[in-house]
């Protein structure tokens, strides 16, 4: 028997507290997408950013200024 991954423990909780039913394929539709981003969560996570000065008042309509 395989064990829950990190991601499938959260969402099973997740899920509970709300009390949101969700199927097999509603739970693999979800693992698929976090299957995408999780990459690149764990490359921001462990990124070292202490040198870099933050952006006040953003544009988002913008590409950030170089």
């Amino acid at each position: 028997m395989e064990g829950e991954s990190a991601f499938q423990s959260y969402l099973n909780g997740a899920l509970e507290i709300f009390g949101i039913k969700a199927d097999e394929d509603e739970r693999a539709v979800m693992m698929g997408v976090w299957s995408l981003y999780e990459p690149g969560m764990e490359a921001l996570r462990d990124a070292d950013l202490d040198g870099i000065e933050p952006e006040l008042h953003p544009d988002l309509s913008k590409p950030p200024a170089q």
